[in-house]
């Protein structure tokens, strides 16, 4: 698939997804079925200090990370998204923020900006769309005033899965992802454009199959049976490092804080 029809795709997912992402994202996001405040707290780790700071969120949707960073941080936020659904969602919920906050419709892979411009750059659940992670990243880095802080977060595949389980589950439920990385890859992959690890953490957590549809599947027409047939053809590698049962099994997300080598 091409880069305009993969764009295309997502746009469309993300206008169709936009009403329920918030009641979807709840389920994993600050609930005891998922990972409760421990990504969320990363970020505040990562940013504490940065009030009245430039802060760059790539792939802001509807204000999930946005909105209580103002709030708890308080630093100046640009928040960039491909989709306009996505972004009138993140408009309403943080009206009364507008004036630290800044919404634009743009391409995280072309940033509309100049050079140097921010103290830290966000980047959640959104660098898997991305064809080349590679070059983005080094638009990141381009982006980022010196010592720049970027913060990346998104599922990750367990770190000994080598027989492409995650990858196959998600081409089973989704067509406008392009990979998922091991925590080692994604490390190795940011190190190697020129940021410095500061610090990783990987969270574990449980989602049921129904919900999996809820969130993915169904936007793309797949069907439970479809879902479920890939599941049964699990090894039992696959089973123990996702600890799969007939309803539910165990994902991984996560979160990367690095800075800007100079």
């Amino acid at each position: 698939m091409n880069s305009f029809a993969r764009k295309k795709l997502i746009r469309e997912y993300y206008s169709k997804r936009s009403k329920d992402y918030d009641r979807q994202k709840s389920r994993t996001w600050k609930s005891s079925q998922g990972f409760g405040n421990e990504v969320f707290d990363e970020l505040l780790t990562a940013l504490k200090g940065f009030r009245n700071r430039l802060l760059l969120e790539v792939g802001v949707g509807s204000g999930r990370n946005a909105y209580p960073l103002l709030e708890k941080v308080k630093p100046q936020l640009i928040g960039l998204d491909l989709s306009k659904e996505m972004l009138k969602h993140a408009k309403t919920k943080m009206s009364s923020l507008k004036d630290c906050l800044d919404l634009i419709l743009a391409d995280g892979e072309h940033l509309p900006f100049v050079n140097h411009a921010f103290d830290a750059l966000i980047c959640m659940s959104t660098m898997h769309y991305f064809a080349s992670p590679a070059r983005v990243l080094q638009r990141f880095r381009n982006a980022l005033k010196e010592n720049g802080t970027l913060v990346y977060g998104d599922l990750t595949v367990h770190e000994t899965d080598n027989q492409g389980f995650f990858e196959g589950l998600e081409r089973t439920l989704s067509k406008v992802h392009t990979r998922y990385y091991k925590p080692s890859q994604i490390k190795t992959l940011i190190e190697k454009q020129g940021f410095h690890f500061s610090k990783m953490k990987t969270v574990a957590y449980r989602k049921t199959y129904s919900a999996l549809m809820e969130d993915k599947g169904q936007y793309f027409r797949v069907t439970p049976e479809t879902l479920h047939k890939y599941i049964g053809g699990a090894n039992a590698e696959s089973k123990e490092q996702y600890a799969l049962t007939s309803t539910e099994m165990t994902l991984f997300y996560t979160v990367i804080t690095t800075k800007k080598e100079n």
